[in-house]
């Protein structure tokens, strides 16, 4: 599967939406195997910024891309601290790391795959069993 939507994940899309830039976020662009990693980079933002804007979760050079602010943009400027920022970086690229050894279509153990037309964190099964795109794409992201 490749991203997280209200048809997929009602439960955790909920969980995101309040947290948008724009009004309805809808879409995770990662594989189902990073659900865990989302959630819990979710988690841990709301604890330490119950209010955290979520601008785009995505996947980018095969590793999860969680972009976030500390508080939302108010009249086109930053309402938080350069430590609270210092702080959200941190949570965001702890996960982003944990990323890089999860298979992001399934979960398990994995490894960057970086002969394939995309570059992906996948794990044996996953890389044997799904062919690369026969088009060629954008190297760096699976969407959004």
């Amino acid at each position: 599967m490749w991203s997280l939507d209200a048809a997929n994940s009602p439960e955790l899309i909920t969980r995101l939406r309040r947290h948008g830039r724009r009004v309805g976020f809808e879409v995770a662009w990662v594989g189902e195997g990073w659900r865990a990693l989302v959630e819990q980079c979710h988690d841990r933002l709301v604890a330490a910024f119950p209010d955290y804007e979520l601008l785009a979760i995505k996947q980018k050079w095969a590793v999860l891309e969680y972009q976030a602010f500390p508080s939302p943009w108010v009249d086109g400027r930053a309402t938080w601290q350069e430590d609270e920022y210092c702080c959200l970086q941190r949570i965001v690229d702890e996960v982003k790391g944990e990323s890089e050894s999860v298979c992001e279509w399934c979960g398990a153990q994995a490894r960057l795959r970086d002969w394939r037309t995309l570059e992906l964190t996948l794990c044996d099964g996953c890389d044997a069993g799904f062919a690369d795109p026969p088009w060629p794409l954008s190297r760096g992201t699976s969407g959004g």
